[in-house]
């Protein structure tokens, strides 16, 4: 007869012995997945160091460029354009601790020349100026660098202009016998070799057209003498007479114009025009600095011709300018 006492003794035997068969059964599961899990994990590291070199390759800092994408997520599917925007955004983080260095600088300081104080304006300028073209070259690159290949050369022109502001923000420093320009050119470095390292990359830019068969290739495609992107009005403003262009302000020595001064002519054009603002310069000799900001992007001076309207400075660092304020239109 079945004893139910002994059925249940051996099931508290064998309940116990089955579990732990289980447990190694799923340890040697375990076990036995996790060499491949680890492969995978060495496949996807080493996919995002290969693409992190590829992209890298032929910059001449290659290991800034390296640790600056390398810590991207996916980094594998990303497209050159993209990495160029990541480029930059680290970019502009350090034209910001740059900016906020040499502002903390001005303030420490307990007495610095005239000189110094021109360098450091300079430079906070000339920072405002990088972030303004590192911002247009990072909208031009597109989500997937579609306008890459049409906008080239403007690209390429910005982020050279953006590498150039830093070596002029030192050079400010040159005759200078104070410390700021040492405490302040790594910083400036740094910013310098990432766009070094962004161009580089721009120029690798599958569809990029680099050839340059123009005459003045800056201009890009030229058609009867005047670039292609110059609009009607713009070329009819170039080809007409002094008696045909109608001028929006008029600058005369003599009074009889709307200013005596360019300067005061060139503060009364609206920012950020759509339509050319054409000033006329009178004949005479205008002696001033005329600053042009950046955010006066459509003017056009006319003058009477060579030798009749004259515009002259004399700004020099024995006077206590910089190079950056010494040029006489800028």
């Amino acid at each position: 007869m079945h004893n139910p006492r002994v059925s249940f003794r051996a099931f508290l035997l064998l309940f116990p012995i089955s579990a732990f068969v289980l447990v190694l059964l799923s340890s040697a599961v375990i076990l036995k997945k996790s060499p491949k899990t680890t492969q995978i994990g060495h496949f996807h590291v080493h996919n995002h160091l290969q693409r992190a070199s590829s992209a890298c390759d032929g910059t001449l800092y290659p290991e800034l460029c390296v640790s600056t994408i390398s810590v991207l997520p996916d980094l594998a599917s990303k497209s050159l354009p993209e990495l160029i925007s990541a480029t930059l955004n680290q970019t502009m983080h350090e034209v910001r601790l740059s900016s906020a260095n040499i502002t903390n600088i001005e303030k420490k300081l307990k007495s610095y020349n005239t000189l110094e104080e021109a360098a450091i304006n300079d430079c906070l300028e000339l920072f405002d100026n990088t972030m303004a073209e590192l911002k247009v070259v990072r909208s031009g690159l597109g989500p997937k660098g579609s306008s890459v290949s049409e906008n080239y050369h403007d690209l390429q022109t910005f982020l050279s202009a953006a590498m150039t502001n830093q070596q002029t923000c030192l050079d400010g420093f040159a005759c200078s016998s104070g410390n700021v320009r040492s405490i302040i050119k790594k910083g400036l470095h740094n910013i310098s070799h990432h766009v070094s390292n962004s161009l580089v990359m721009l120029n690798k830019v599958p569809g990029v057209n680099k050839s340059k068969p123009e005459v003045f290739p800056g201009y890009g495609r030229v058609k009867n003498g005047f670039p292609t992107w110059l609009s009607r009005r713009d070329r009819k403003l170039l080809q007409a007479s002094l008696n045909e262009t109608k001028f929006d302000l008029i600058v005369a020595k003599d009074g009889t114009g709307n200013f005596t001064n360019i300067t005061d002519a060139v503060s009364a054009a609206p920012n950020n025009s759509d339509t050319r603002f054409v000033i006329y310069i009178k004949a005479g000799a205008y002696f001033e600095n005329v600053e042009v900001d950046r955010n006066k992007t459509t003017l056009m001076f006319v003058g009477d011709g060579i030798e009749k309207t004259v515009v002259k400075a004399s700004r020099n660092v024995v006077d206590g300018f910089t190079t950056f304020r010494s040029a006489t239109v800028g």
